[in-house]
């Protein structure tokens, strides 16, 4: 049953009528709602040992996404790295949300994160910015003038340091050559293209010192893809059921999510992950 809702996203009205149509178990949705909250109890050892691996990792990616539970705007969160996935949700987007979750722990990570200004109100270590972010803001600018060459020269420079990097995956590759080059690109006058260009010129200035640095540190990725994929079950979920129905009901599914993600990661399976949790 925690499987067929978390993992597959199947609702509690569903479930009701698999239960009763395939298996002849009549069973109400208040009752799948108990065992969900259930296994969510018996999670709360597990979630803390995902918290505290994320804690000592030197690179995690951040992301957050809007979340409806009752109707109210709420967010999800998502702390990640290549074995371990952490989702929860906040009432806010602000910065205060990770030190209260992380607390001095962020001191030390490198954050990979979108250019949201929340991430560089917090201490971290460094951060690297996602370029699949800026690649795809690149082409849309690409798209609506195509008579420029501006957005064209920066994503080939970007896709460079990234094939690059892919080129050599271990190796330490001095940045400094490559901010020189977006520094070339960057002071370009875009006043004369329409708006978006220069505020997307603006924004990289300021985050230009973030832009290259899985170059250096070959356990930086160079986007935020993964962190992106991680959260994309929410929007899944919340298509198929629309809002979550109670704060227990989200925290729920974003802990048990929490732990099958964490499970195909390690290339485990998602089902014994969730029953090794409920025999506990």
């Amino acid at each position: 049953m925690t499987y067929l809702n978390i993992v597959q996203c199947v609702p509690y009205e569903r479930l009701q009528t698999i239960m009763r149509e395939v298996f002849s178990v009549p069973m109400s949705q208040g009752t799948i709602k108990n065992l969900i909250d259930g296994a969510m109890r018996k999670a709360a050892p597990a979630i803390k040992v995902l918290e505290d691996m994320l804690k000592r990792s030197p690179v995690v990616g951040f992301d957050e996404s809007g979340c409806y539970n009752q109707k109210r705007l709420d967010w999800a969160w998502i702390a990640q790295t290549a074995y371990v996935t952490l989702c929860f949700r906040a009432t806010g987007r602000a910065a205060k949300v990770l030190e209260e979750r992380f607390g001095d722990s962020l001191e030390g990570m490198v954050a990979v994160t979108d250019r949201h200004s929340a991430y560089f109100a917090i201490g971290f270590l460094d951060h690297q910015v996602c370029l699949a972010h800026i690649l795809r803001e690149l082409e849309y600018l690409t798209e609506l003038d195509g008579g420029q060459e501006w957005s064209v020269q920066l994503a080939e420079l970007l896709r460079q340091a990234i094939h690059t990097r892919n080129e050599n995956p271990t190796g330490v590759i001095a940045k400094q050559p490559w901010i020189d080059r977006l520094d070339e690109l960057l002071k370009h006058s875009l006043t004369h293209l329409r708006e978006e260009f220069e505020r997307l010129r603006k924004g990289l200035t300021r985050a230009k010192d973030y832009i290259f640095n899985f170059l250096e540190n070959p356990l930086i990725p160079p986007d935020n893809n993964a962190s992106e994929r991680g959260i994309r079950k929410l929007k899944v979920k919340q298509k198929i059921s629309g809002t979550f129905r109670s704060d227990a009901g989200a925290d729920a599914f974003f802990a048990l999510h929490s732990i099958a993600d964490t499970a195909w990661k390690n290339n485990q399976s998602q089902l014994n992950a969730i029953a090794s949790i409920l025999s506990l």
